[in-house]
């Protein structure tokens, strides 16, 4: 990113935002590691507390929701407050202050949630175990968005260390070089 793709006389603030958004949402789906990853590790190992209880629901008559709105309402927080910091350090690295104050705004928002759902789930179970199932696809959503750009989770050419592809001349010629 350029110092001018976030210019504001160049594109606006609510632009820019809309675009990365559109950019970090579709974007990741072309690298197969990346989704295999995801699959993996964010949906089945990090959504483990949830799939035990959707089984216990399954396996057990006297099943209570209670253990499903604890999975949930201890997933989504903690998925979506690491992302929120992960993106903040790294737009910080930009001096993106677009993203740093939208990674701000979810993170305040999940929490505003955990908290509203906390306060009422023994006034309305459902509703509060629809809003954490909400708030799960949200965190799961912002993970994708905070890491669809991290080359960690891609399949990239490696590049030697003296900047480009392995396969160019190397400029300049050693002829007089000589070792005692």
């Amino acid at each position: 990113m350029t110092k001018t793709s976030t210019d504001a006389n160049q594109m606006g603030d609510w632009q820019y935002l809309g675009r990365e958004i559109r950019r970090r949402t579709f974007a990741p789906f072309k690298s197969v590691p990346f989704v295999f990853y995801f699959i993996l590790a964010i949906v089945v190992l990090g959504g483990l507390g949830i799939w035990v209880e959707v089984a216990k629901s399954q396996l057990d008559q006297n099943w209570k929701v209670d253990g499903l709105l604890t999975a949930l309402s201890t997933f989504f927080p903690a998925l979506i407050g690491s992302a929120s910091l992960q993106l903040i350090l790294k737009s910080t690295d930009r001096s993106d202050k677009i993203l740093i104050s939208f990674s701000l705004l979810v993170c305040f928002f999940s929490f505003v949630g955990i908290g509203i759902i906390a306060a009422f789930f023994s006034l309305h179970p459902g509703l509060c175990l629809n809003a954490a199932f909400g708030f799960g696809i949200l965190a799961v959503w912002f993970w994708w968005f905070t890491n669809g750009d991290d080359l960690t989770y891609r399949n990239a050419p490696i590049d030697a260390a003296t900047g480009g592809s392995t396969n160019r001349a190397i400029k300049g010629n050693l002829n007089e070089f000589k070792v005692d």
